[in-house]
């Protein structure tokens, strides 16, 4: 039969021959078509079917395993470092959401840590490093910048805290002069500091402080400034002369004569003033305390040389020896001039010859 077969085929034409050919062709794919929908038939409940989304294509991936990771393995991602976002099943179809992660550098002043993530706001990886943003703070990129690859995001935590501490307000020691005690003599009464509550408020960066400023201060007790009071009395044995025998402007008499020392500065006084001094002479009112001038009554500003109050003066340049004086009238120096004093002197060329220079006055009493 096969003979017969062969010889048959054997005298078939070359055109017949290739028909022949496509026709088994055809047929055989036929039967593998059947054979797939018979096989798709039998175990079709068993194909699942997984939809992987990495957000920019979708990737379909059909196998008979059930678990994920094994559709994953099979989709041929872009990258192997991904993690799986999310999952939603529905009968056999299970759709799948990826992303790609990435490392992300965060520097924090002086440390730098590293975040791995996905696609997120610069926001969100702050706070998977455990830094949640405040008005304050400072990032950049800015929060809500997305980050999509590997970044660094520069970032500093500002803080600002409040509080305050007692601090000491230190007393000084006054220099008094007392003509009641020998002189050389000398008495130290020691002072007492006071306290403040100081109240603040300092800017914290990483951390660290980088600026305090005060907003407030209340005192809780005043300073009590110590004493020094120097005595300046000395007997007749130690003046070198006395304000009799020195030749002076004013023409007023001290009630005892006034000591000087070789200097020619008195050797017993309260106080000692440098001030600036003009000179000037009658204008034909008497003084403001009633008295007539005369050389040795001067202006003063009467609080800060309250009137009566008698005292010795020489120009610091050595020229003059106004001599002893008593505070007996003002002018209308007080206002532009207030520590400052006139001397009257008997004419207008002697007021003019002195002019105004620094004088000297040693408070008597």
């Amino acid at each position: 039969m096969s003979l017969i077969k062969n010889e048959f085929v054997n005298n078939l034409s070359a055109k017949t021959k290739k028909q022949l050919v496509k026709y088994n062709r055809a047929l055989l794919a036929t039967l593998l078509i059947i054979a797939s929908a018979f096989s798709l038939n039998v175990l079709g409940t068993s194909v699942k079917t997984f939809n992987i989304n990495d957000g920019r294509t979708i990737k379909t991936v059909y196998t008979l395993k059930s678990d994920i990771t094994s559709a994953l393995c099979s989709a041929q991602l872009d990258s192997d470092d991904y993690e799986v976002l999310s999952t939603k099943r529905k009968g056999d179809v299970t759709e799948v959401k990826i992303g790609y992660t990435f490392c992300v550098a965060i520097n924090v002043g002086d440390k730098t840590v590293t975040v791995k993530t996905t696609e997120n706001t610069v926001e969100d990886i702050l706070l998977m490093a455990g830094y949640k943003l405040d008005e304050y703070d400072f990032v950049e990129p800015s929060a809500d910048t997305v980050l999509s690859s590997k970044s660094v995001i520069d970032y500093s935590n500002v803080d600002f805290i409040s509080g305050s501490y007692t601090e000491a307000i230190p007393c000084s020691l006054e220099t008094v002069y007392n003509a009641e005690l020998e002189k050389g003599q000398k008495t130290v009464l020691q002072g007492t500091d006071g306290k403040k509550e100081v109240y603040y408020t300092s800017k914290l960066v990483n951390g660290k402080e980088v600026e305090t400023v005060i907003n407030n201060t209340v005192v809780l007790s005043n300073a009590v400034n110590g004493k020094q009071i120097i005595g300046t009395k000395a007997t007749k044995n130690s003046f070198v002369t006395t304000s009799e025998q020195v030749s002076s402007v004013s023409t007023l008499k001290p009630e005892k004569e006034i000591g000087l020392d070789a200097s020619g500065n008195p050797v017993n006084y309260k106080k000692k003033l440098t001030v600036q001094a003009t000179g000037y002479t009658y204008t034909g009112h008497n003084c403001a305390t009633g008295v007539a001038p005369q050389p040795g009554y001067i202006a003063v500003n009467p609080n800060v040389i309250p009137y009566g109050t008698k005292m010795y003066i020489k120009s610091t340049d050595g020229r003059y020896i106004y001599g002893y004086a008593v505070a007996a009238d003002t002018g209308g120096f007080v206002r532009s001039r207030p520590n400052n004093v006139d001397l009257f002197f008997a004419t207008r060329s002697a007021a003019v010859a002195f002019g105004r220079r620094n004088v000297e006055i040693y408070i008597i009493e």
